[in-house]
């Protein structure tokens, strides 16, 4: 009789043991099967953790922003943060919210125009959102380039040669197509002087052979009358 309750307490003790255990490895094992839960409309949830640095992987081509380029307020328990303006020349794509075992991922478009209020991480078990441990937006930066145009240079001018009256004028060799071009000199023309109607005086005079030629043209003639006359008398 005292062997059969002894047999009867171990099986009662075992099953004890048993149920206990079931009881803790129940909702252990059921755990990791839990999906996160949002908590809001304009995200959706995602189990684990996420970076700044994960900008281009969580939304394509896109970067860390700065958050000195954002004006943020967050609440007293650090569990919401409103987003209220956004610097000139840059665009926010995303804002990503960790908290607990997991992260909400906001996308712009779902959040609309500024500004952007009560954004939190997932629900716990609780049905409440985790207190923030972490939080980054992504963007890109739209500041207009400018380009220069490019200078213009005006002409240069040039002054036409003065030239003086009487005075030969030179012009420059100028080359075209590699053959030089002779230069030519331009002088003012000679204006000859005006014909005289009398011929030059050269300072010789023939009068006195004249008279000579007529004297000795006499004195043959009178030699010669002389001569017959003494030629008849004989």
């Amino acid at each position: 009789m005292s062997k059969l309750l002894t047999v009867t307490r171990s099986i009662a003790v075992t099953a004890f043991a048993a149920a206990t255990l079931l009881s803790f490895g129940g909702p252990a094992s059921a755990a990791p099967d839990r999906q996160p839960v949002s908590g809001d409309d304009r995200a959706t949830a995602h189990e684990g953790n996420a970076k700044a640095q994960e900008c281009a992987q969580l939304f394509p081509g896109s970067r860390a922003i700065a958050t000195a380029d954002l004006t943020v307020v967050t609440d007293g328990s650090g569990t919401y943060l409103d987003i209220t303006a956004i610097a000139d020349g840059t665009d926010v794509v995303g804002v990503v919210v960790k908290g607990g075992p997991a992260y909400n991922r906001y996308d712009a478009a779902a959040l609309g125009d500024l500004p952007w209020l009560d954004l939190h991480s997932p629900l716990v078990p609780s049905g409440k959102p985790a207190q923030i441990s972490h939080w980054f937006a992504c963007g890109v930066s739209t500041n207009p380039t400018t380009t220069t145009p490019p200078a213009t240079t005006e002409p240069p001018t040039t002054t036409e040669p003065s030239t003086t009256p009487g005075e030969p004028t030179t012009s420059e060799p100028t080359t075209t197509d590699g053959t030089p071009t002779e230069s030519t000199t331009t002088s003012a023309a000679v204006v000859p002087a005006a014909d005289h109607e009398d011929l030059a005086q050269t300072g010789f005079s023939g009068g006195w052979l004249v008279a000579l030629g007529a004297t000795l043209l006499l004195g043959g003639g009178a030699l010669l009358f002389l001569m017959r006359t003494r030629g008849a008398r004989r």
